[in-house]
């Protein structure tokens, strides 16, 4: 009894499941996401018109952030709630814009997209705490805009150190005084090097460690409390990250694997089944799963653990190739999917290939697209990429010219039809009946049932004679006449000429009969009509009856000619009937 209601809800599962995949992806890609970093409010123009503007206005920009931080967690501490009060996102928001800034003031072009905007949240930090351990020049030494005016000087280091501030020659931002592409990427091994040294900025806050070593985005969430109550040996560092973030990722891994590995089980269960509705969805769970449980590993180590540093690069980085990587996967399976669910009236028919064909062309197309899109995304040259495609699809061409051949001869008999799937036809010295045109061969079934493959490229190139087409039937014969006189033969000629225009299905005026050329021991006679069908099934049931009629009436004149000479053995000749 339990068996019918359970059914329809085994059949929804797949449709559900795909439902939430199409949630779940929504919210880690889009809605879980915090907005860029600093809102358009806070993006005025950073002060980088030269080396001491830039260095004044990032410090000025990062210490007021710090502050306004620091202030934040200490007020969202002392509030009650599981909840941020107001005045609390205030203060991050503002201390967010300040960053957003400081990070205008840093050459950023060569940090890939896929890790940009997590750069800008930590180079200013990181950048912060090395120039508070460092002891600066006085102001005045280092180049102003008044010095700049004068002559403009490609860079300037921080004395004793790599830390570069330098004039930028090209793109939007050319003039603009910013630190250097390589102080950039070398922030992380600076940090590391001068992170125990005292901090003679005044400021007893390790803002980076503090950031680095905690959950959230930007602020602690009110359940930090629970972290900073673990025991000392889970908070240690190890590679940048707290032992306890290396856990929880470990976790959030297992996690997203494991729940993988549940829908792939689904997924096997229903990808046979015979309704396209579930079969179809179940084709790309396994794939929307990979690429849902990649964002997910994302947003966790990004926002929730919040991995720092080149760990949190590297988890980004295949998180992403993975999520990209796996959609390819499920555009590629859908479209064959699709493509093989498509029904016609003839589903052998050129129009159904080309159908199918079309379908799966695009789902690579789509596939490609999302490909260069995601290897610029990640960082990957797109022009390198371009370049090798161009040079693969090139030697792909040459190795694959008679399969492209044989595609445009599909499509010449997709445009001009000489012959459809059903038709009989002639083609060389063989005829058959076409049983499927695909994008690459044809196939006919033979007059003596061997199935004939025949690449599009030579099938189009060939005389085809289309044999289903006719409007008429030509009937075509060659018989034995029984007179040997001209006189008889032209009233025997003439006497099968009137019996083959007898039959109802013989075109009036189309009878021809003609004595064969040739000087042979007895005449023949061809007979030449047409046959009011264009089925061969009918075209040979009438055939077989003129030739009935035919040879009726041949063997009746043979009847005749064989009772007149046993007559004429009877007679008695005159001179022999005298004598008796």
């Amino acid at each position: 009894m339990t068996m019918p209601s359970r059914r329809p809800l085994q059949e929804a599962v797949v449709p559900i499941v795909c439902v939430l995949l199409a949630a779940f992806f929504v919210v880690f890609q889009f809605l879980a996401t915090p907005p860029a970093l600093g809102s358009l409010r806070f993006l005025a123009a950073a002060e980088t018109s030269s080396p001491r503007a830039t260095l004044e206005g990032f410090r000025s920009n990062v210490a007021r952030a710090s502050s306004l931080l620091l202030e934040a967690y200490r007020e969202n501490n002392a509030e009650p709630g599981f909840f941020q009060s107001q005045s609390v996102k205030d203060k991050v928001k503002e201390a967010e814009g300040l960053l957003a800034q400081a990070a205008r003031a840093l050459d950023l072009r060569d940090v890939p997209p896929v890790e940009l905007e997590h750069r800008r949240l930590e180079a200013p930090l990181l950048l912060k705490e090395i120039l508070d351990r460092l002891p600066l020049p006085d102001p005045g030494t280092i180049p102003g805009d008044a010095d700049i005016s004068k002559q403009a000087i490609p860079n300037w280091n921080v004395p004793g150190t790599e830390i570069r501030i330098a004039r930028v020659s090209d793109g939007p931002r050319t003039g603009e005084y910013l630190f250097s592409r390589e102080t950039v990427r070398q922030l992380d091994a600076f940090y590391e090097a001068i992170r125990t040294e005292p901090n003679v900025s005044g400021s007893g806050e390790d803002l980076y460690d503090f950031y680095s070593q905690s959950p959230g985005y930007l602020l602690p969430p009110k359940w930090y409390s629970l972290v900073e109550a673990l025991p000392a040996g889970l908070r240690r560092n190890i590679q940048g990250q707290a032992l306890w973030q290396w856990i929880a990722l470990v976790l959030v891994l297992v996690v997203a694997v494991l729940a993988v590995l549940g829908i792939q089980r689904l997924a096997r269960s229903r990808r046979s089944a015979a309704d396209a509705s579930i079969s179809l969805p179940a084709s790309i769970l396994v794939p929307a799963a990979v690429a849902v449980a990649a964002l997910f590993v994302s947003y966790m180590s990004d926002y929730q653990i919040n991995l720092t540093g080149s760990v949190n690069d590297i988890i980004d980085e295949v998180s992403e190739a993975a999520a990209y990587l796996a959609a390819m996967w499920g555009i590629l399976k859908f479209s064959n999917s699709l493509a093989n669910h498509l029904t016609f009236t003839k589903s052998e028919s050129i129009d159904a290939h080309l159908a199918r064909a079309s379908i799966r062309i695009g789902g690579i197309a789509a596939a490609l697209g999302l490909l260069i899109y995601g290897a610029s995304y990640l960082g990957i040259p797109l022009a390198g990429l371009l370049a090798g495609l161009g040079v693969g699809g090139l030697a792909v061409a040459l190795a694959a010219k008679p399969t492209l051949e044989n595609f445009i001869g599909g499509l010449i008999l997709y445009a001009d039809r000489p012959v459809r799937v059903g038709d009989l036809c002639r083609f060389g010295n063989l005829e058959g009946r076409v049983q499927e045109i695909g994008i690459r061969s044809t196939r006919i079934r033979g007059l003596d049932r061997s199935l004939i493959t025949i690449p599009n490229a030579t099938f189009v190139n060939m005389n085809i004679i289309n044999l289903t087409n006719r409007d008429r039937m030509p009937y075509d014969r060659t018989i034995s006449i029984q007179a040997a006189d001209s006189a008889g033969i032209r009233r025997e000629i003439e006497a099968l000429a009137s019996l083959v225009a007898e039959h109802p299905k013989i075109e009036a005026g189309s009878v021809q009969v003609r004595l064969r050329e040739g000087q042979e021991e007895k005449p023949k006679a061809e007979i030449q009509a047409l046959i009011l069908t264009s089925k061969w099934e009918e075209f040979l049931v009438i055939q077989q009856e003129i030739d009935l009629m035919l040879r009726d009436k041949v063997l009746a004149e043979v009847r005749t000619a064989g009772e007149t000479m046993a007559a004429f053995d009877n007679v008695v000749p005159l001179k022999e009937a005298e004598d008796v």
